[in-house]
């Protein structure tokens, strides 16, 4: 790239081997580019599936990451939050290969499961000792265990769901497995409130993929139960499917959170898995590539009848492109 002027002023445009700009009243004049290709490498299509498996994991929780981290603004701020500290999880899953997520394939869309850290603040964490008890694939139900209510008074009980005040608030959230290989995520939020028994202290309200939320005291422990709106995986139990908490109270005017994260172990598809999926090398159809077919012109036609037949071979290079 070179600075230039002449005589009559400032030149903008192109000619065969050179093109021509101003940048901030400077006259730049750059060698034309002859035979690009479009970005094929492995480096450039590997950030491609960490971005995709990223941005996919944002859309599908975005009722809840997109206002979870504290002091950061409800909408874009979040978003790249959510974003900048998972995909440096991802690259590192991704070079260890420890399964702690799963990898969106080429031109996937939709949630694989994963570490994903979705709320992060300066609230204590609550329900430490929750854990999933059950889940019902034919009824499309997932039991889960909040906490111990054992010689516990309302207030013990609140203060394990990281609720002091009155309007605090604890937010479950689930990741499950779909029948279509994706997972589905929801939330109930817990709200605490003046009752006089423990069942009668919290407002219950769900969103996403929860359709209700059933709240109960069994054997001494407060339990909440769980249904789908759509069907969970034939193969779901309670190693595949995940939960976390999130809790939150106004201070000041303002929301404070607790940090939440899933906790996955073997999550699949590897990256070798989806990596193998993304066109790594290949060239498209205007650099010579991209699925271009070879067209035999018919025997007994003559050059209009040829060119015709070319511009199917035209036809079936676009479909091939894939991007």
């Amino acid at each position: 790239m070179a600075k230039s002027g002449t005589f009559f002023g400032f030149r903008r445009g192109s000619t065969k081997s050179q093109t021509f700009s101003v940048v901030d009243g400077v006259q730049i004049t750059k060698d034309r580019v002859e035979g690009g290709k479009d970005p094929r490498t492995l480096s450039q299509m590997s950030q491609r599936c960490i971005m995709s498996t990223s941005g996919n994991a944002y859309a599908a929780m975005k009722g809840i990451c997109n206002h979870s981290f504290e002091d950061k603004t409800a909408g874009l701020q979040c978003m790249n939050e959510f974003n900048s500290r998972n995909m440096k999880k991802l690259q590192i899953c991704k070079e260890y290969d420890n399964g702690f997520f799963g990898f969106n394939k080429y031109k996937e869309s939709g949630l694989v499961p994963g570490s994903y850290v979705i709320a992060d603040g300066s609230l204590p964490d609550p329900l430490v000792d929750a854990e999933i008890d059950s889940v019902s694939v034919a009824n499309s139900k997932v039991t889960i265990s909040l906490v111990s209510t054992t010689d516990s008074s309302i207030a013990d009980v609140a203060e394990a769901m990281g609720c002091k005040n009155i309007n605090d608030m604890c937010t479950v959230v689930i990741m499950y497995p779909k029948p279509d290989g994706f997972y589905g995520f929801g939330a109930v939020r817990f709200t605490y409130v003046s009752g006089a028994t423990i069942l009668e202290s919290f407002a219950v309200a769900v969103m996403d993929d929860i359709k209700s939320a059933t709240l109960s005291i069994t054997s001494n422990t407060l339990k909440v139960e769980l249904r789908t709106v759509y069907s969970l995986a034939t193969g779901a139990t309670v190693n595949n499917t995940y939960m976390a908490a999130i809790a939150s109270r106004m201070v000041n005017g303002s929301w404070r959170r607790s940090n939440a994260q899933f906790l996955v172990e073997d999550a699949t598809p590897t990256f070798a898995q989806a990596i193998a999926t993304y066109p790594v090398g290949q060239d498209r159809f205007l650099n010579g590539g991209g699925g271009a077919g070879t067209v035999t012109p018919s025997g007994g036609g003559g050059g209009d009848d040829g060119g015709d037949d070319g511009d199917g071979g035209d036809d079936g290079g676009d479909d091939g492109d894939g991007d």
